[in-house]
């Protein structure tokens, strides 16, 4: 298959996609690795499979999607469900646009930025990353629902399966990866700096690695000069549902713990709530944090700790910043507007960090 700008387009500028390439391939690698099948087709898409539609009802029933009087309906059936491409023909059975109109139409598929879980100075040679496998349940409508994994992660769950397997030997398999520096959301040289890491889930991932650096950095200051060094106090809020199924990294996170290179770990399970906790045991790091309201408020304000956020973006991030402005109102008796503005002063000086995602 070649991709190629029609002779008698009439659109203006008419180019092939740039992340399509021009050159011979084929249509299943176009749709699997170059374009997104998995997005909600967009309005400007659902206009143009009108004319590739013929049931009448179907016709309507896409106009009315499209238009702007449907802008809610569009939302609430397609986007909140998490409908797909291919849902979305499945639903329209006269529907039948050619491949040319899908290449035209379809958006990029992105590249999933995953944080590194590992010190380039421990494993130079290797990468490491943890990812969450999570199950979305499509509603296709009168009742029919199925599960969908995510793009990238169901693909790594399935490339893990198949390395832990019999067969791994007989197929070499390659990831393709790029490498994004982030300027900003890294450990601090200066060990004496105290550090406030929050990572809630697969957010702990970059915290490993900053640990794993602590240590080499630690370890050749003491070859070098001694034991007598100030080191800055480190602190780990992460937070899980299961303590038997979803600490992860609990072995390293031990070690760093009774080697020192960690402070304090302040670990909470939502799940794990029985009748042996306490009523008001915490069952999410902001409910800890408010705990430790006073080291808290000792290492934000007179110690200047950095704080590190790292996970959802969505609920969490805003809810840990809320946690903080308590402690400062609580223990540093300031309004609400100052505790507001205090944490603000931090994230414009960069010295309150988030690595977070939707």
């Amino acid at each position: 298959m070649t991709v190629s700008v029609k002779a008698d387009t009439k659109k203006r500028r008419a180019a092939v996609p740039a992340h399509v390439h021009p050159c011979k391939s084929t249509l299943r690698h176009v749709l699997t690795s170059c374009l997104s099948i998995r997005d909600s087709p967009s309005k400007a898409l659902l206009r143009t499979l009108v004319e590739f539609t013929k049931d009448e009802a179907e016709i309507r029933r896409l106009q009315e999607l499209c238009s702007k009087e449907g802008s809610q309906e569009y939302t609430q059936c397609l986007r909140q469900e998490h409908i797909t491409l291919l849902d979305f023909l499945s639903a329209f059975p006269s529907c039948l646009p050619p491949p040319e109109t899908l290449l035209e139409h379809l958006p990029r598929l992105q590249p999933r930025p995953y944080s590194a879980c590992s010190c380039q100075k421990v494993t130079p040679s290797s990468l490491d990353i943890v990812f969450n496998l999570v199950e979305v349940k499509a509603n296709l409508g009168e009742g029919h629902y199925y599960s969908r994994r995510g793009v990238c992660t169901g693909w790594l769950d399935d490339i893990a399966t198949f390395l832990h397997s019999e067969h791994q030997d007989e197929k070499k398999i390659q990831i393709p990866v790029f490498l994004r520096t982030n300027q900003h959301f890294r450990p601090p040289t200066d060990l004496s700096q105290p550090l406030i890491m929050i990572g809630p889930g697969t957010g702990v991932a970059p915290f490993i690695g900053f640990l794993e650096e602590r240590r080499v950095l630690q370890d050749e200051r003491e070859k070098t000069e001694g034991s007598d060094f100030k080191y800055g106090e480190t602190w780990l809020y992460f937070g899980c549902r299961n303590k038997d199924r979803d600490f992860l990294f609990r072995e390293q996170l031990m070690d760093f713990k009774s080697s020192g290179i960690l402070t304090e770990m302040r670990v909470t399970f939502s799940r794990d709530v029985g009748s042996e906790e306490s009523p008001d045991t915490p069952r999410y790091v902001q409910d800890q944090m408010r705990r430790d309201s006073g080291a808290l408020a000792r290492l934000l304000t007179e110690d200047e700790a950095l704080v590190y956020v790292c996970g959802d973006a969505k609920n969490m991030a805003t809810d840990v910043t809320a946690a903080f402005e308590e402690v400062l109102q609580k223990e540093k008796g300031m309004s609400k507007d100052e505790a507001h503005m205090f944490i603000m002063k931090k994230r414009i000086h960069k010295t309150y960090l988030e690595d977070v995602w939707l």
